[in-house]
Order: structure tokens, then sequence, then C-alpha cells
């Protein structure tokens, strides 16, 4: 019998967190809190803990260290939690080794206490296991929110467009290649009604960002919004491979509010329109894949860090503490897979570009597959084999330390757990 429970906890930072990587400590209230949406799964063979943040990301020991406190929490393999952050900018990124490099006396404290409230939930959850007798599955379109973000110039440069972009003729460039779906996975309770549900959807998120305040952006906005149409659904959003979307030839630079209000919503009817046609499948268990390969490691030489940390020290920190925590902990890329009845969810780490997205949903076009990347961003940036061979525009440059050799390998590990 296929079960599930869950849970929505706050997980706002007190007045000791801070926005982005290692910035002040935030001096103005919060627009509206950041939550974690905890999903145990449990079948007659074991469980599955899947948690959606709205934090900007989790990188090396913060990521790995909390998971498998979760994990020993839940009693289940380290690779079956699921440790997903959203991505919104005005929320804390966790990178610990990073700030140690910039020697930022940070005051950890207030992670220390959302971990405590996580763990907690985490430990009620079997105690809320309900029922599921069936699972449901429906797409829609999003139009215009995605956009993709590296703008071929007409001297072939790459020019960035930005999440919210002043430059019109970036603006007016074509939406360029994104994946335009919403997909939405739907867990049916013993009454036959939706008791939660899953949204997958790729872009950066942020769409008002201006690191003044902690706020969950559009997608809190849309969950808001699903909250007061669906009170008896948790439902709950997970981002896919949006290293290079953003929103910004649809946003506008100045009204922030109006940008959350606004892409919220278009979130928000989406998933609506999802949950009210869904198809069903019978399912009364799950399965679990995993694939793990070597992860094809930029080297940086002294010269090119200190040329990375002239423009921006974070980078520099960031290239070099991923490369010290992978040298002790190895470099390995997992691949995760959940399947539910028909429908199959790839967990993946880092922020990749939209192609690998695309390239999962070719192997089996007719299928149901939905993509959540970011779970973990100790590999930052992962564009594709070519932008990477001849690197221009700023994800290529920046947090990137990944070398072409990723695009073949991952490629023939979804090859190998999408076969049929």
């Amino acid at each position: 019998m296929l079960k599930i429970a869950f849970d929505c906890i706050d997980v706002t930072p007190d007045e000791k967190g801070w926005i982005g990587f290692a910035a002040p400590a935030n001096p103005q209230p919060p627009r509206d809190p950041l939550f974690a949406r905890l999903f145990l799964i449990r079948d007659d063979k074991g469980s599955a803990l899947v948690i959606s943040l709205d934090y900007g990301g989790l990188y090396c020991s913060a990521h790995d260290d909390w998971r498998r406190e979760l994990a020993g929490a839940a009693g289940i393999p380290f690779n079956r939690v699921i440790l997903h952050c959203l991505h919104q900018h005005d929320a804390p990124f966790i990178n610990i080794e990073a700030a140690e490099m910039m020697k930022i006396p940070l005051d950890w404290s207030w992670f220390d206490k959302v971990k405590t409230l996580v763990r907690n939930a985490v430990l009620a959850l079997p105690g809320k296991l309900a029922e599921v007798t069936s699972v449901g599955w429906s797409e829609t379109c999003v139009h215009g929110y995605a956009s993709n973000r590296r703008v071929l110039t007409e001297d072939g440069r790459i020019a960035v467009r930005w999440s919210r972009c002043a430059d019109e003729k970036l603006r007016s460039a074509p939406a360029g290649l994104i994946d335009p779906m919403l997909r939405t996975l739907g867990f049916f309770g013993a009454e036959g009604g939706l008791i939660a549900a899953w949204s997958f959807y790729a872009t950066h998120p942020q769409v008002a960002n201006e690191g003044k305040r902690f706020s969950a952006d559009a997608p809190g906005e849309a969950m808001r919004l699903l909250k007061e149409r669906f009170p008896q659904i948790q439902n709950s959003l997970f981002n896919g491979c949006f290293g290079n979307i953003t929103a910004g030839k649809y946003s506008s630079f100045d009204d922030l509010e109006g940008n959350i209000l606004h892409f919220g919503k278009l979130i928000a009817d989406a998933v609506t329109k999802n949950l009210r046609s869904m198809e069903l499948v019978k399912a009364d268990s799950f399965q679990w894949k995993r694939e793990v390969f070597p992860f094809p490691v930029r080297r940086f030489s002294e010269e090119e860090l200190a040329e990375r940390a002239a423009a921006s020290p974070a980078v520099a920190a960031a290239l070099a503490a991923g490369d010290a925590y992978g040298r002790v902990n190895g470099e390995e890329y997992a691949v995760e897979m959940l399947e539910l009845g028909d429908a199959k969810i790839l967990f993946l780490n880092g922020e990749l570009f939209i192609e690998y997205q695309l390239f999962a949903q070719s192997l089996i076009p007719d299928e149901k597959l939905a993509v959540a990347g970011n779970c973990g961003d100790t590999f930052y940036y992962i564009g594709t084999a070519e932008d990477l061979r001849d690197p221009d525009g700023y994800e290529v440059k920046s947090f990137c330390r990944v070398m072409p050799e990723f695009e073949e390998l991952f490629k023939n590990t979804l090859r190998r757990m999408l076969a049929r």
C-alpha cells in the first residue's frame, strides 16, 4: 500500500539570518514567510523523503550534512532524502565552506534552529501517513514567464537577459529555448479527493529580488493563492533545469510588487488548471532508481581564481570551496529517479541548462516525466558542452566548475535510466 504524509514549516531565518551568500543581517521585516514543504512517501518496501525549500541553494556540507541528518531521523537511505531549493534570491544561500574562505564571521545559529524545526517535523510525519489510492498527472503550457537569458547579439556574443531586464533590445529578443510546460503530479486519498500535489516548472523564479527583505517571490504568491483555492490540498512547487532561464523578457524592471502578483498568479492558474484535469493512474507502490558517474571537474589555477576574485570574491570563494570539498568528499554526480505508477520524477544537483531537461523529455516524449533541479547545488551552473567549450556569458564565466564531458556522461545515464 502506498502512503503519504506531509507538513509545511516556516523556515524564515530569525534576525541573525541573511539574504544571499553572506550578506549582513536582514534589516527589514520579511515580505512573506519562507517555507519548507515536507513529503514522506512509504510503501511496503521502504520510504522516501522529499522537501521543497523556499531557499536559494544548499552547497557542499550544508546540503550533504543536513541530508544525512534527515536520513537518520527518518530511518531511510541518504540518497532517498531530497532537499530541493526553489532558488528565490531574496532567501538564504548556504555555503559554509565559501563563507569560511571569505573569512566572513557568520552566526549559523539561525540555520541550526531551522534544521531542528525541520527534523522535528520529519520525526512526526510517520504518525500522519495516509493512504494513496491513485496518482494523477496533468500538464499545461505557461505563457509569458520563462525566457532564455542567453541572448545572441549581432556581434556573436552572449548578452544576459536578467530576471528584471532594463535593456529594451534584449527584452524584445525572442523568448528562445525554454520548456513552457508546467507539470503536476497529484496524490489522491482514500476518499477519492486530492490531498497533495507537486508541480514542476523551469525558470529562475525571482522577479522582484532586492536583497532587502526575505520573500518567497512569485512561487510564494502562487502557493498562497493555491492555499486559498484548495485548502484541502498540500501543494508544492519544484524548479526544473533553470540555469539559463529567467522571466527577463516579460517582467517589469521596477514594478516589483506587481511582478510578484502577476507571475505568482500565472503559476497558480496553471496549477489550478492541472488539478482540475488530471489523468488518474493506480499506484500502490513506488520505485527508486539511482545512477552515479564521475563528475568532470574543471580545475582553476591560482591565477584564474585571482582573476575571478577581482570580479567577484563570492564567485572565486565558491569555486575554491567546491574544489576543496570535492577533493575530500569525492566528485560524483548522482541522478535520482522516483517512479509512481507510470510517472517519473528526476532529481538533479546543480543549475543545469534547460537543454538537459528537454533532452530527458525527448527520450520518452509520450510518457509522464518531470524534472527537479537544484537538489543540492554543489556543482553550480552546468552548461551544455558547446557552451562550455567556447565559454561566453554569465553562467559559464561565474559559478561554473564543470567540463564539457559532463553532457555525454549525463545523457548516457539518462538513456539507461529511462530505457523502456
